[in-house]
């Protein structure tokens, strides 16, 4: 796919030309809304999903695909907003300030109030209250709720049995394998209210306010409507009541959702394991790195995706790590340190290292700067066994958010910044005098759009949004060390001051 937009579709074939190209597609696998020629599809609704099947015409050898399944971008506003739940370091970008926030519950629960319509919950735990309370106001305000739960050894479901008896529910039987998906679909027909939410959070206590973990929300319908088709199978209709006859779950799935969309102008990637070979695309993006790469996983034991690592290192790319599951059979890192890896183990500090995400080439925005996040650990049970949601953001200002919380973590475990890590500190930005009794000046003079300082614990002591001076008083805070962040339309700017 080269480029998506609300009413059409253009492709790639090979090295075809469009005049050596044509299309079939329809809204089903029939094709049949007939054949364009070249390699435009034009005309088209927005946020629907199409079929389509290339054939090359007047060249040797013929060559034909088999029929895929795409989608055009929808009028929803696009945005998409990235929170995390512990400590982020603004210091390590000037592309983007990663935004922390500590109360995910409540964050999860605001999001569950917006629903209007319709709310499919799709989550692996549930063990907070004030969560199944907010799923049961929505019921009881008239919201048409499906519920999808997992059961299986090891589920803290402590506080399902608290959601109201008029919301439906289904359960992965309890196979031995997990239906381990965190997500929220929100009001999917509405265009301007459709939400997704995900990322690796679980609907628990620890969850959300202990263990490290990210909430990825993405305002856009098409992409709500691909994990509705996600949802609907394992819910087994496409009705309020769920069918236990026709639910499917693990490798009874099918590939059956589209895989490219175009948000608000970013692109983006979605993969469903076990149907849609999720590993082989999280490989995929690990080995387009250029210049630096990151991961952070609670299980890192998938041996194709330590190997794409691995390559990178080879390559001379900067690669850094870190898991919390060290000790798994068939874990990853001891391979990865042998091979040179800068890869740290959480297993000694407190609370789970829930993520799994990697970031590449968040320093090299002339690269193509990924965000890979979800609820798919690194692992072959997530690629074979679990019921998993990826998401690929192409995107340099979210890779950014992503590479804050990573270097952040990344201290936390030992690892030491160099002067490559930290790129929004300039040597052109004097603070002065330092040291200072209270007074101090900017200078140069900067059109600044934030000035941000911070104590030595890496604490927010003061924020100024748009100043209209160059001089700040520090008179009424206690003596120490300091770091002035001044934030300009050009970047991010910062140097240390000393105020006794």
């Amino acid at each position: 796919m080269e480029r998506i937009t609300q009413h059409s579709l253009h492709f790639s074939f090979e090295n075809h030309q469009r005049q050596n190209v044509s299309i079939e597609y329809g809204l089903t696998p029939a094709l049949e809304l007939g054949t364009v020629n070249g390699l435009t599809i034009n005309q088209l609704q927005d946020a629907t999903f199409y079929y389509a099947k290339a054939k090359t015409r007047g060249v040797l050898p013929y060559q034909e695909t088999s029929v895929q399944l795409f989608a055009t971008a929808s009028t929803s506003p696009g945005d998409i907003t990235v929170y995390f739940n512990q400590s982020v370091d603004n210091n390590a970008s000037s592309i983007a300030d990663a935004i922390h926030i500590p109360a995910f519950e409540d964050t999860l629960v605001a999001y569950i109030d917006r629903a209007q319509v319709t709310l499919d919950v799709c989550n692996y735990n549930t063990g907070s209250l004030p969560i199944v309370n907010a799923v049961n106001a929505a019921k009881a305000r008239g919201v048409v709720v499906r519920y999808i739960a997992a059961d299986n050894t090891g589920t803290n479901n402590g506080e399902l049995a608290n959601l109201a008896a008029a919301v439906p529910m289904i359960q992965r039987p309890s196979d031995g394998e997990v239906m381990h998906n965190k997500f929220l679909i929100i009001d999917v027909a509405n265009s301007q209210l459709a939400t997704i939410v995900t990322g690796s959070t679980n609907h628990t206590n620890n969850s959300c306010h202990q263990d490290y973990n990210n909430i990825v929300i993405v305002e856009d319908q098409t992409l709500a409507l691909a994990y509705k088709t996600e949802f609907e199978e394992m819910w087994g209709s496409s009705t309020t009541t769920p069918n236990l006859a026709n639910a499917k779950f693990g490798d009874a799935k099918a590939d059956n959702t589209p895989h490219s969309f175009n948000i608000g102008g970013i692109p983006v990637e979605l993969y469903f394991s076990p149907s849609d070979g999720t590993t082989a695309k999280i490989e995929a993006a690990l080995l387009s790195a250029n210049t630096d790469l990151q991961f952070a996983t609670l299980t890192y034991t998938n041996n194709d995706l330590g190997d794409a690592v691995i390559n990178r290192q080879n390559a001379g790319i900067d690669c850094k790590g870190i898991i919390e599951n060290v000790w798994y059979f068939g874990s990853e890192y001891n391979g990865l340190q042998n091979a040179g890896v800068d890869v740290y183990s959480h297993f000694a500090e407190p609370h789970f290292f829930h993520h799994k995400y990697g970031i590449v080439d968040a320093n090299n925005t002339s690269s193509d700067p990924i965000v890979i996040t979800g609820s798919h650990n690194w692992s072959n049970s997530a690629e074979d066994d679990f019921d998993e949601n990826t998401l690929i953001i192409h995107d340099a200002e979210i890779a950014n958010m992503y590479y804050e919380e990573f270097m952040a973590r990344y201290v936390e475990v030992g690892g030491t910044v160099g002067v490559d890590d930290q790129a929004s500190i300039a040597d052109n930005l004097t603070i002065f005098p330092s040291p200072t009794s209270g007074i101090f000046y900017v200078e140069p003079a900067l059109k600044m759009e934030s000035i941000d300082i911070y104590n030595s614990l890496g604490q927010s002591v003061l924020r100024i949004n748009a100043p209209i001076v160059d001089n700040f008083d520090l008179s009424g805070m206690s003596n120490g060390i300091y770091l002035v962040m001044v934030k300009t339309k050009e970047g991010r700017k910062s140097a240390k001051l000393v105020k006794q």
